[in-house]
């Protein structure tokens, strides 16, 4: 028996600059050296908040999705937008852990899909597109916070998987080098 496939609604990706001060990358710089070089953090606007994140509504974006504080939740969408929401508003751990469990929900869906005898391309795609997006936020996360070699690695892994966003990623490499070099 064939089993149908109907793969869900693609996410809808807003995109969020993110501006951290480069002095945590440049500890010799003075404040008129740093230079403005920002960071595009990528939200996903058709769930979970995201339209309250990008509006830059954090700490209600933040509320809403953990329910006042009592669950954080487990799927992708949430986690993303909270560990977009956490990192604007300087909650470091918080979005350390949000971005993590970004990740750690899309592997998962990852081997789930790879045990299946049916494999489909429009999972991998948005299995792919969604794990460029957590490693890319992750690696904005990583930078904001001095942590250049680890950030580097994020973004080149979020380049690897080609996909859609690989532009913005590319960006955010290439604006991590200049903030590393200056």
């Amino acid at each position: 028996m064939k089993k149908s496939y109907s793969p869900k609604p693609k996410h809808k990706y807003g995109a969020l600059t993110a501006l951290f001060v480069a002095a945590t990358l440049l500890s010799h710089a003075s404040a008129e050296d740093v230079p403005d070089v920002p960071l595009t953090m990528t939200v996903i606007s058709d769930d979970a908040y995201g339209k309250t994140v990008t509006k830059g509504e954090y700490e209600q974006a933040i509320d809403r999705i953990t329910r006042n504080g009592r669950r954080i939740p487990k799927r992708f969408a949430g986690q993303n937008n909270l560990c977009v929401a956490y990192t604007k508003t300087n909650e470091i751990e918080k979005a350390r852990i949000a971005c993590d469990a970004a990740i750690s929900s899309i592997e998962r869906r990852g081997v789930r899909a790879s045990i299946g005898t049916w494999y489909y391309s429009a999972a991998v795609h948005a299995y792919q597109s969604d794990l460029a997006v957590a490693l890319s936020n992750r690696g904005v996360l990583l930078a904001a916070i001095g942590d250049a070699d680890l950030a580097e690695q994020d973004f080149v892994a979020a380049i690897e998987l080609k996909t859609a966003l690989t532009s913005t990623i590319e960006s955010n490499l290439e604006r991590l080098g200049q903030l590393t070099t200056s």
